[in-house]
């Protein structure tokens, strides 16, 4: 299927049924996950689908939990999950490592539906989530890439985005977490926010 007319929308009360539909296509998401592992304090569990589910739906409509939905016509082809870290506290550890502040804000990962891979869609919701938080005031942004070093890596893998994709949307690396992780880190400045909630991928 082509990707022809992209569309970026946060993620909210009015777009959680479309949120579901394509969380529901795809079994929640990594294993039921539905968005939720990086809203779970150190310690804290959330483990059957359903009770994820529902826990997701009380933050998004309660505004505690941010995305940046792309949109092919009426369905979501894919999104990244954004947030402050006080909203999406899990694996924060590696800051100590780094010996580095926290960031105003975390891009934490992304999920692009099956029938559009491959056609930037990782990339529009990247550019959305930017233009989002440059609306709600902007500040420091993180994001967790992995190097792939050229290497071929399956979806799975990949849900943080990959370096080269941070890079060119002017992400600078802070430290590596593992082999393979990174922390990219870049300023964002405050701008009016777009009318209607919509901002076009393109």
């Amino acid at each position: 299927m082509k990707a022809v007319s992209l569309i970026v929308r946060e993620l909210g009360s009015d777009t959680w049924p479309d949120f579901v539909r394509v969380m529901e296509k795809h079994n929640g998401v990594w294993n039921g996950c539905w968005c939720l592992t990086f809203h779970l304090k150190p310690g804290e569990s959330n483990r059957t689908t359903s009770s994820r589910r529902a826990q997701k739906e009380k933050l998004v409509r309660a505004n505690r939990s941010h995305a940046a939905l792309v949109y092919d016509g009426s369905d979501v082809a894919g999104w990244c999950q954004f947030g402050p870290p006080a909203e999406l506290p899990a694996r924060m550890g590696g800051f100590r490592k780094l010996g580095v502040a926290a960031p105003d804000w975390r891009i934490t990962c992304f999920f692009v539906d099956r029938d559009w891979r491959r056609q930037g869609i990782a990339e529009a919701a990247l550019a959305g989530a930017l233009r989002i938080i440059a609306a709600q005031g902007g500040g420091t942004v993180d994001g967790y890439p992995i190097a792939t070093g050229g290497k071929s890596y399956s979806s799975s893998f990949l849900w943080g985005g990959v370096e080269s994709m941070f890079a060119e949307a002017g992400f600078r690396s802070l430290g590596s977490l593992g082999t393979s992780k990174m922390v990219m880190r870049r300023v964002v400045r405050r701008r009016r926010a777009p009318a209607g909630g919509r901002d076009s991928a393109s």
